[in-house]
C-alpha cells in the first residue's frame, strides 16, 4: 500500500462527512502480525467499540470517561469465544514463554482458561488449566492447613510449576495482585507471564503505567493480544486499504481522531509517542503572532466590553481577548462571543477563574457549553488533581477546543513558598501533565520572572516548546520588558486595567503593545 492522502473530513452522528473539518491527516501503511489484525477486525463486529459521538462513550472502573472499550462477556458463545481463545493462544506462543498451567482469575478468566487451553493443544502445546473457588476463611476456626483439591476447579497445580494466568483486561492491576496471593495459598509457583485480551496502554493516576508497575514489582511478563496502538494500526491499514468507501473512510477517521487524542492524555510514554510520530503534534497555535497584548476584559457591563473590543480590534500587537466570569455568568456566553464578533475574528479565550477545580466528569459538560457558545481556547488551573486535569484536557480538545494550563498565580500566599495552601511542586506538576499531554499553551505569573524561567525548563524538558500567557502587569508590579528576558520568542502579556482603566483605551492598548 502507498502512502495516501486524506483530505480534511469530519464526520456527523450518523458518519457522514460534514462541513466542518478534521485535521489533515498522512497516514503511513502499518505493520501488524495477521492474528492480530484478524482478532481486531472480528472484535470490532463484536465487542470492541470506538464511539464516534460523546454521548455514547463508556465510564470505566478507573471513572475515566472512554470514547472506546473492549467488552470480553460479548464473546459468549461458541463462534466468538472460539476466536477469541484461538488470538490467545496465538499471544501466548509468540511470547516464547513455557510453563505448566494455565489459570483463569476471577471472574472474565475463570470462562477463558480451558478454551484457550484447547487452542493451544490444537498447537500442539498441551498444558492444564484451573481456576479457584472462592477461598475459605482463613482466621479463627478457619486457621490451618488449606485442602488444595477443595478448592481447585481443573487440573491440581503442584509444588513449583510455572503457571501462566489469564484475564480480560488490565487496569489498576487489583485483581492481579489479589490473584497471587490467593494462590500463594496453594503453594510455591512461578509466574512468568500474564495474558490479557487488550492492554489500553493507559497511565494510573500517578501518571506511571500500570502494567510496568505490575511488571517491576512481581517479576511477571505482561502480554496482550492486542493493545491501543494496534487497533490505531489497524484502522490506519483500513483507511489505506482499496476497496473501502468515502463513508468508510469518514467514520474511520473519527474513530482514528478520537482513540489518539484519548491516548495523548491518558496514555503511557510509549502511546503518546505513537501519536505524536504517527499524527503529528497538536496543532495548539492560538494566536498567529510570536507576541501580543490579550485584554483581559474584567469589566461589569456588556456596553463596557462592546466599547473596549471596538477601540482596540484594529490595534496592531492585539492578539486575542481573554473573558471571565463576570461576563460570561452574567450575560451569558453566546451574547459575549456574539460581541466580539461584531468587531474582531480574534481568539476569544474563556477564564472561569478557575476552571478544573471540580471532578474529572464535569470537564465534559463544560466543554461542551464552551463550544456551543462559540468559545475558542479555555483556561484551566486544574487544582483539583491530575484525574481531572487530564479530563478537563481530554473533553476540551475532543470538543475541538484549543487549552491553556495554568498552575502558578501572580498574588502571594498561593504557593506554600509563598504562605499559601498549593505545593510548589504540585504546581509545577499541572504543567508537566499539560505538556506531556502535547499542551504547549501555559499561563504563568508575569510578575515572577523567575517562576517562569522555572516552567519553561521543565516544560522543554517535557519535549514541548512553550508558549507562555503572562498576567501580572501594571496593578500587580509586573513589567512586560522582565519577563520578556525570562519567556523566550513566543508569549503574550495579559493587561487588564492598564487598558480597559485607561481613559482612551486605544492608546493604552498601543502604548502595551509596544513594549513587546
Amino acid at each position: 500500500m502507498e502512502t495516501k492522502t486524506i483530505g480534511k473530513l469530519n464526520v456527523n452522528g450518523s458518519g457522514k462527512p460534514s462541513s466542518a473539518s478534521l485535521e489533515k491527516y498522512k497516514l503511513k501503511p502499518a505493520s501488524l502480525e495477521k492474528y492480530k489484525s484478524d482478532f481486531i477486525g472480528f472484535a470490532f463486529e463484536n465487542g470492541l467499540k470506538i464511539f464516534e459521538d460523546s454521548k455514547d462513550d463508556r465510564t470505566l472502573k478507573s471513572k475515566r470517561i472512554s470514547p472506546w472499550f473492549l467488552n470480553v462477556g460479548e464473546f459468549n458463545d461458541g463462534l466468538t469465544l472460539g476466536k477469541l481463545s484461538e488470538a490467545y493462544a496465538d499471544a501466548i506462543s509468540s511470547s516464547g514463554i513455557k510453563a505448566d498451567l494455565l489459570y483463569g482469575i476471577p471472574e472474565k478468566g475463570v470462562s477463558l482458561v480451558g478454551p484457550v487451553a484447547t487452542s493451544m493443544a490444537l498447537r500442539n502445546q498441551n498444558i492444564g488449566w484451573f481456576f479457584t473457588r472462592k477461598m475459605p476463611k482463613e482466621h479463627g476456626e478457619g486457621t490451618g492447613k488449606v485442602d488444595i483439591s477443595k478448592l481447585v476447579v481443573g487440573k491440581v497445580p503442584k509444588e513449583g510449576q510455572s503457571i501462566i494466568q489469564l484475564d480480560d483486561v488490565f487496569t489498576a492491576g487489583d485483581a492481579k495482585y489479589q490473584a497471587r496471593q490467593d494462590l500463594a495459598k496453594l503453594g510455591n509457583f512461578n509466574y512468568p507471564l500474564l495474558a490479557i485480551a487488550l492492554d489500553r496502554q493507559e497511565v494510573g493516576i500517578d501518571g506511571k503505567s500500570a502494567i510496568a508497575e505490575y511488571q517491576a514489582r512481581t517479576g511477571t511478563k505482561v502480554i496482550s493480544v492486542i493493545r491501543a496502538t494496534d487497533v490505531l494500526n489497524y484502522l490506519k491499514n483500513k483507511v489505506l486499504s482499496d476497496n473501502v468507501d468515502s463513508e468508510t473512510i469518514a467514520i474511520t477517521i473519527r474513530q482514528i481522531d478520537r482513540l489518539s487524542r484519548y491516548l495523548r492524555v491518558y496514555g503511557t510514554e510509549e502511546a503518546r509517542a505513537y501519536a505524536v510520530d504517527n499524527f503529528g503534534k497538536l496543532d495548539h497555535k492560538i494566536i498567529d503572532m510570536d507576541r501580543s497584548i490579550i485584554p483581559a476584559c474584567d469589566v461589569e457591563t456588556i456596553e463596557e466590553f462592546e466599547e473596549l473590543v471596538k477601540q482596540t480590534a484594529d490595534v496592531k500587537g492585539i492578539g486575542g481577548y481573554k473573558v471571565g466570569f463576570e461576563l460570561g455568568l452574567g450575560y451569558g456566553l453566546p451574547k459575549v462571543v456574539e460581541t466580539v464578533r461584531k468587531y474582531s475574528d480574534k481568539p476569544i479565550i474563556y477564564d472561569h477563574q478557575k476552571a478544573g477545580t471540580d471532578i474529572p466528569d464535569t470537564g465534559k459538560n463544560f466543554a461542551k457549553v464552551c463550544k456551543k457558545a462559540g468559545v475558542d481556547t479555555v483556561i484551566f488551573f486544574p487544582q483539583a488533581g491530575p484525574e481531572t486535569e487530564r479530563a478537563w484536557i481530554y473533553h476540551a480538545l475532543d470538543n475541538g477546543l484549543k487549552v491553556i494550563v495554568g498552575g502558578r498565580m501572580t498574588h502571594s500566599a498561593y504557593a506554600v513558598s509563598e504562605g499559601g495552601f498549593i505545593t510548589d511542586n504540585g504546581a509545577m506538576e499541572m504543567y508537566r501533565i499539560a505538556a506531556r499531554a502535547g499542551i504547549s499553551n501555559f499561563v504563568v505569573p508575569g510578575n515572577k520572572p523567575d517562576v517562569i524561567k522555572q516552567v519553561k525548563e521543565l516544560v522543554e524538558a517535557e519535549g514541548v516548546s512553550p508558549v507562555f500567557y503572562a498576567p501580572g502587569f501594571v496593578a500587580q508590579g509586573g513589567k512586560i520588558e522582565d519577563t520578556t528576558k525570562v519567556a523566550g520568542e513566543k508569549w503574550h502579556a495579559i493587561v487588564g486595567r492598564g487598558i480597559y482603566k485607561a481613559k482612551d483605551m486605544k492608546k493604552a492598548a498601543e502604548e502595551h503593545a509596544s513594549n513587546l
